[in-house]
């Protein structure tokens, strides 16, 4: 059921008379989801994981399947952090089967935290840990069992409270309308009546929420004050300032995402169709699903077929050139986590129109793109198309808008969020322990790409927010990036997810909706 690998130092004798050094502290940390090579809910796995290996001797259970050869091949190119393990708990193939047919996804998935429960409690009697921490996937429905261990217990960021705001089921079709609705309202009833949701808050020495809104709901309903901390990590900003001499006469757009119709692409296709005649522009749309033929039919309907791209999925290194080279990413989600792709968008220079709700709230601000209400549909659609025709007459509030992007983006790298976790185990842990960050030796050899650089200083953040505002606007460096495509299971490097599924989508980062 399960395999162990462990990289932790043997503990070496005193000379006579020292006095002993203080240990560092001994951490669980619970990740279904954690690959080096994907982005989405496995880029939150491997990003926590590297970054709690900083300050503590960290173990970290995993699916095994999916993720164990991913992992050791990463460690044999460059190397294992020091403090850093890694313990393999497998979903059996007659689980991952059930899980694909409908329904079954979530027990499938319970039965994995039974058998990830019961490798954590054999690895609690063997290291005694100071702490657990339940991380992903980011949804609240599962909380699992680490609450259950004897230690103090961490939970999230945790997302998926959210739904479609019920003003806007009737923009859907009948189907996905029904759909949503018992969704949302099956979502009210879990959060107050799932015991296990209610007992692994009130056991939760920290609750960690994804955005306002999910915090809004468990101060509601659980009477907790959680954190508000965005569970994604960016690897670097890999941007350019859309300068203003620069511009043609067209805006460039882009939309990336599943071809789901909580998505709001219609949203947008309803907004171009509103822009002023002088106006120019062209979209990109990058994703797809079960929704393309209807999206491409109203399309077509509303006279814009000619002035859109529909590139379905692209490898990352394609869709990050459509991120880069793009003037304004717009994010139309009706529900959704957080969306990686907005973090991602900021982090190529991209401005970012965005509903202003849920987890596009947080993260847009006026200085990096434009949020637009979502009370009313029609307004909705209309700020929209005010927004867009905006931007494409003011090429000079687009560079500002631009430069905000990357200064916003950089607040996500991994130095900006250095001090949150071994703040929130020194809070819960008391500072009986050693808390200093292993230093570069310590830390190992690691890539880019989609993974964190856990020894990313304090003064490369610096160095790279400077260089977002800099001539250039490219930080060192800046020749890769993360702008995926949404894709649940997008391996970024030519690697699959065995299971694009229904808890990935469920999660913050996947173009699923955020549960």
């Amino acid at each position: 059921m399960m395999k162990i690998d462990s990289s932790s130092p043997m503990p070496t004798l005193l000379p006579a008379g020292a006095l002993p050094q203080r240990r560092r502290a001994k951490l669980l940390l619970l990740a279904y989801a954690c690959s080096p090579s994907h982005g989405s809910d496995e880029a939150v796995g491997w990003n926590w994981a590297l970054q709690a290996a900083r300050f503590a001797d960290t173990w970290v259970i995993c699916e095994k399947s999916a993720y164990e050869d991913l992992i050791e091949d990463y460690f044999r190119k460059h190397g294992r952090p020091q403090g850093l393990n890694f313990v393999f708990v497998e979903k059996p193939r007659w689980m991952r089967a059930l899980a694909r047919v409908p329904g079954f996804y979530y027990l499938t998935y319970n039965w994995w935290h039974r058998r990830a429960f019961r490798a954590a409690r054999e690895l609690h009697s063997k290291h005694r840990f100071d702490a657990a921490h339940q991380l992903n996937y980011c949804g609240y429905r599962e909380p699992g069992y680490l609450w259950k261990l004897d230690v103090p217990f961490l939970w999230g960021p945790i997302g998926g409270t959210q739904n479609v705001p019920w003003r806007f089921l009737p923009t859907l079709s009948l189907r996905s309308a029904l759909s949503e609705a018992f969704r949302g309202s099956l979502n009210q009833l879990q959060l107050r009546l799932s015991r296990r949701v209610r007992n692994a808050a009130g056991r939760a020495a920290v609750v960690m929420t994804a955005n306002s809104t999910v915090q809004r709901d468990f101060r509601r309903v659980h009477g907790v004050d959680s954190l508000l901390l965005c569970e994604v990590q960016l690897p670097e900003l890999a941007g350019r300032i859309r300068r203003a001499e620069d511009r043609g006469d067209t805006l460039r757009l882009l939309w990336s995402g599943l071809f789901h119709e909580f998505k709001g692409l219609a949203l947008l296709l309803q907004a171009l169709a509103m822009l002023p005649p002088e106006t120019r522009w062209r979209l990109d749309v990058v994703g797809d699903g079960r929704s393309r033929a209807r999206w491409m039919r109203m399309a077509a309907r509303l006279g814009l077929i000619d002035k859109i791209s529909w590139h379905g999925w692209l490898p990352r290194s394609e869709a990050l050139d459509h991120c880069r080279n793009t003037d304004v990413f717009v994010f139309t989600s009706l529900r959704d986590t957080t969306g990686t792709v907005v973090l991602e968008a900021l982090a190529a220079g991209a401005p970012v129109i965005c509903l202003d709700h849920q987890g596009g709230r947080d993260i847009v601000t006026d200085q990096c793109g434009i949020k637009v209400p979502a009370i009313w549909p029609d307004e909705t659609v209309a700020q929209l198309s005010n927004a867009i025709a905006a931007l494409a007459s003011d090429p000079v509030r687009l560079e500002s808008l631009s430069r905000g992007a990357l200064a916003r983006a950089a607040e996500y790298m991994p130095a900006a969020r250095d001090g949150v976790y071994v703040s929130l185990l020194r809070q819960v842990l008391g500072d009986g322990f050693e808390w200093e960050p292993r230093n570069d030796a310590e830390c190992g050899s690691h890539g880019r790409g989609a993974t964190a650089d856990p020894c990313f200083s304090h003064l490369d953040f610096v160095d790279r927010l400077d260089s977002a505002r800099s001539v250039d606007g490219v930080s060192p460096g800046g020749e890769k990036g993360n702008c995926s495509s949404d894709r649940p299971g997008d391996a970024g490097n030519g690697g699959v997810q065995a299971e694009p599924d229904a808890a990935s989508c469920e999660s913050t980062t996947c173009g699923g909706g955020g549960g």
